[in-house]
């Protein structure tokens, strides 16, 4: 992988990467946490998309990409098009107003879904200094009241050189080429001023929404935006995760204490790396019919718990390792997250990791590492948002629960 800039500070990746057809992916620096004005984001992508065909965007909050493919013999066609849409952007109120229809009816299509508004909940509880927790109302008409004006004053100040990074990944990639490329058809980009990402965003809370029938949904995270040490975090999160599944489908056996029976469970866990990219978050999140929040909550509890007090078997650590690598290698076969991964390491950090390096330190992380790194993460405040219509524990309690 190598990274070189042009003279108006755009910065061009090239990655060898097993495939024949190659990634080419544009990332600007902004998305949903710092964009200037509630929903203009996602209005000014959506206007783009309907310019241009064959292109999909990934929204990483902080960051918004662009990508599509192409044989090698199409490079160059394909690089046009991508810089077309940063430099000559065509924005017509007839275009901006079915721009965000589409928005608008996307939004009240996803209102009903738990699930979606658990997510959404979820970020504005996380992020919430200084914005309001999701309203779709509120976001509806924000989005109706762009005007042109509006949005040419957000791509000059965003989609700029020096706020861009384009990304291309395939086989036996020609970086002398690439580059001449790059200097042909995004040289002429504007330069304009680098907008940094503001720290500190996170703060933690508490949140929930009523649900339907029996189902009850409990998310907790905790900010790993500022952890260092991501190879003992990822052993981490897979030991927990294999925990996690193996407490909610057993139980105490009444007639031989000590022992554990199997009892299944429609418990559904999730442990991932959740939020924005540049602002992220350790999240589980834990959907059943059956079990109460209170119990899922105690479980989760538990288990944090014992890592942060306990250091794991050795038998733990290599089934726990193994899966982690697994897990670092399936995300970095896939182009359209390596591409996002590599752009923010660029935007976000100033350079970019060895992932090599990372899948080989993993082999290193040892019990001791895990124990550390979990009191690390699970000191920093909770977000703990809920889906349901009992009583539960307050967000004071369960912080109780995890001290």
């Amino acid at each position: 992988m190598e990274k070189f800039k042009l003279n108006n500070g755009v910065t061009v990746v090239v990655a060898n990467r097993a495939s024949q057809i190659l990634s080419v992916s544009v990332t600007v620096n902004v998305g949903h946490v710092n964009e200037p004005k509630l929903g203009i984001a996602a209005l000014y992508e959506n206007v783009l998309m309907k310019q241009v065909s064959r292109v999909q965007t990934v929204y990483g909050g902080t960051i918004t990409s662009f990508l599509t493919g192409c044989p090698a013999d199409e490079l160059g066609m394909t690089m046009s098009k991508m810089a077309n849409l940063i430099k000559a952007p065509h924005l017509g109120v007839d275009l901006i107003e079915a721009a965000a229809y589409d928005i608008i009816e996307h939004t009240r299509d996803l209102a009903p879904v738990l699930k979606r508004q658990m997510k959404l909940l979820y970020k504005h509880t996380a992020f919430g200094k200084k914005r309001v927790l999701w309203d779709t109302d509120s976001y509806i008409a924000a989005v109706e009241s762009y005007s042109v004006d509006d949005l040419r004053e957000f791509a000059a100040k965003y989609y700029t050189g020096k706020n861009l990074v384009v990304v291309i990944a395939g086989a036996g990639v020609d970086k002398e080429n690439v580059r001449a490329l790059a200097e042909k058809y995004f040289g002429d980009v504007v330069e304009g001023e680098r907008h940094r990402l503001t720290k500190n965003i996170y703060t933690g809370g508490y949140s929930r929404i009523c649900s339907y029938g029996d189902y009850r949904q409990v998310m907790m995270g905790w900010d790993v935006t500022e952890i260092k040490n991501s190879p003992e975090a990822n052993v981490m999160m897979s030991m927990l995760a294999g925990r996690l599944e193996r407490s909610f489908n057993e139980a105490d056996d009444p007639q031989n204490p000590g022992k554990k029976i199997m009892r299944p469970t429609d418990a559904q866990i999730e442990v991932k790396i959740a939020g924005y990219y540049g602002r992220r978050t350790l999240r589980i999140s834990v959907t059943s019919s059956q079990l109460s929040v209170n119990a899922m909550v105690d479980t989760v509890c538990r288990n944090i718990n014992r890592l942060c007090q306990s250091e794991a078997s050795d038998r733990r650590m290599e089934t726990s390792r193994n899966r982690a690598m697994s897990e670092k290698l399936f995300l970095f076969s896939q182009p359209q997250d390596a591409a996002v991964e590599t752009a923010w390491q660029v935007l976000g950090r100033g350079d970019m990791y060895d992932v090599n390096a990372r899948i080989n330190f993993i082999w290193g992380v040892t019990a001791h590492d895990v124990k550390v790194v979990s009191r690390e993460i699970f000191s920093t405040p909770l977000t703990m948002v809920a889906c349901t219509n009992e009583p539960h524990y307050s967000y004071e309690e369960v912080q109780e629960k995890l001290k």
